[in-house]
């Protein structure tokens, strides 16, 4: 009578300890994938960023290795907040004139907290009007959207108008609600800075009688802004058939924080740092955002400091330790770079990273 006890009791073991296995490997996956997941913060929805940041993704998701998950965020100000402050953020997409200006109104504890990974592409301005409004001078006293309180896209606007001499009424509305309004005369103009064709922006049929201002570069723009052009091909339904629409862009950047390589934060930017670097190609191919064709990965942002592998990838192994470990690599390896030229040294280098990468522990 008691083997049908014993056998039940056997069975409970068993089905208990089958139960447990799972729970130690999740947790074990659980450790792991946070230390392979990278937080991107980028602009709202409907931005060029949010498509930029999905392409970063795309290109670079690697199953446990590597994890990029985009994040909707408010506005290149806002980002760099969180960036700062918001756990689970290690890299953000923002505008080079809002990372200015937070540094200089103190925003930044110290200019060496952030640090640049790459410069990207310019981000045309685009100040969208109805048909009555034929120019920025047409703006005063009138209504006009410059996005979200503390966006990039207001502290870019609010810049310009000063630059140009123009006072409206300014108006805080999402990128989305503005539009409507636009759509509704509600509001003169609104503002939306992103690379071309933003998203938002394609979406608008033709036949509105909305238009893009102009925005001849003068001396006063040059020193913060680049020349540019809005043409037919990116908006056919606002730009007619002829002469491109003058504007200016400003630059957008890929940031995060100085931190320690030893860290689990550092290893994970490391690792991101790594596979944009080494995958840059893919984004040059049928499928993404035609503005990666301007990314110019080894461009310079003037006055800050880029992120150290970044700058490994850009120099190669310049600095002393990282140059030791390079050479004892190769030494290992049995290969040798005497006579090797540059670009067979950087894939080698590449290959160092990656080894580096899968020695250093999650």
């Amino acid at each position: 009578m008691m083997r049908p006890i014993v056998a039940i009791a056997c069975l409970i073991a068993i089905s208990n300890a089958a139960i447990a296995e799972p729970a130690v490997s999740d947790s074990v996956r659980i450790a792991q994938g946070q230390n392979a997941t990278i937080g991107l913060i980028a602009a709202g929805s409907g931005s060029t960023d949010t498509r930029i940041a999905a392409d970063i993704a795309q290109a670079l998701n690697d199953g446990d290795k590597l994890r990029v998950l985009p994040m909707l965020g408010q506005g290149s100000v806002q980002n760099i907040a969180d960036l700062i402050f918001l756990k689970g953020v290690d890299v953000a997409i923002v505008h080079s004139d809002a990372l200015t200006q937070t540094m200089q109104r103190g925003a930044i504890p110290r200019e060496s907290t952030v640090q640049y990974i790459t410069k990207l592409f310019p981000e045309e301005i685009h100040v969208l009007a109805r048909k009555d409004i034929a120019n920025l001078d047409d703006l005063n006293g009138k209504p006009v959207g410059v996005g979200a309180i503390g966006s990039g896209t207001e502290l870019t606007a609010s810049t310009l108008l000063d630059i140009c001499h123009v006072s409206p009424a300014i108006v805080h509305d999402s990128q989305q609600v503005a539009l409507d309004r636009l759509r509704r005369g509600e509001l003169a103009a609104i503002f939306v800075v992103g690379g071309k064709p933003v998203p938002l922006l394609q979406g608008i049929e033709s036949g509105t009688g909305l238009h893009f201002l102009s925005i001849p570069l003068n001396a006063e723009l040059v020193d913060a802004y680049l020349p540019t052009e809005l043409d037919h091909q990116r908006y056919p339904n606002l730009v007619p058939v002829g002469p491109p629409i003058e504007t200016v862009a400003v630059g957008s950047v890929l940031v995060t924080l100085s931190t320690p390589s030893d860290t689990a934060r550092g290893k994970r930017v490391n690792r991101f740092v790594d596979a944009l670097f080494d995958r840059f190609d893919r984004f040059r191919q049928p499928g993404f955002h035609p503005k990666w064709q301007e990314v110019n990965l080894s461009a310079q942002l003037q006055g800050w400091t880029r992120y150290p592998e970044a700058q490994a990838f850009i120099k190669g192994p310049g600095d002393a330790n990282l140059r030791m470990s390079f050479d004892t690599y190769v030494n290992q390896s049995g290969q040798t770079t005497s006579g090797m030229n540059n670009e067979r040294r950087e894939a080698l280098f590449r290959d160092f990273l990656k080894w580096r990468d899968q020695h250093s522990g999650p």
